[in-house]
């Protein structure tokens, strides 16, 4: 007996009354939405980076405070001047919300520390061996916060 392959045999089972479809039905189940945007190409080759500053890699003390009110010990591991990189074991939904306190060092005596405390934005997470890697946008921060930040920035920057 000559064995049918399955690919046929799908085909076979389609002349009957019960399957009814063509690849044409696809753009009714879904209607355009399958449709790539025309700004934007379909198989674009991913970007290394689309800040616009730099990012500088710090390793910082931080305490987040979580939706639901408790506050979490993190670890700064790079800033730039619209974001910060966090690492931590806690779980985060991105496009969270968060009060956010930085220790950050002074830049002429390191022991003297200023707490930079702003607001932030979660914008994604990736897993780092056990840590959790959080990108954040600085949603508001103060004046002086920032322009500590900054300085920091370029000082580590050359």
């Amino acid at each position: 007996m000559r064995r049918t392959p399955l690919a046929c045999r799908w085909m076979v089972n389609r002349s009957s009354t019960s399957v009814n479809k063509t690849p044409s039905d696809v753009d009714d189940i879904f209607g355009n939405a399958l449709q790539p945007e025309a700004d934007k190409p379909v198989f674009a080759a991913p970007s290394k980076d689309e800040r616009k500053e730099v990012r500088v890699k710090v390793k910082w003390a931080a305490r987040v405070q979580l939706p639901n009110g408790a506050v979490v010990e993190m670890r700064v591991c790079d800033i730039s001047e619209s974001g910060i990189g966090l690492a931590g074991e806690v779980g985060i939904t991105p496009n969270s919300v968060l009060t956010c306190a930085v220790a950050v060092p002074g830049l002429n005596d390191p022991k003297q520390i200023t707490a930079v405390v702003g607001t932030i934005k979660t914008t994604h997470a990736t897993v780092r061996g056990l840590d959790l890697i959080y990108g954040g946008t600085w949603v508001r921060n103060d004046a002086s916060s920032q322009d500590l930040l900054k300085k920091w920035i370029r000082r580590l920057r050359n």
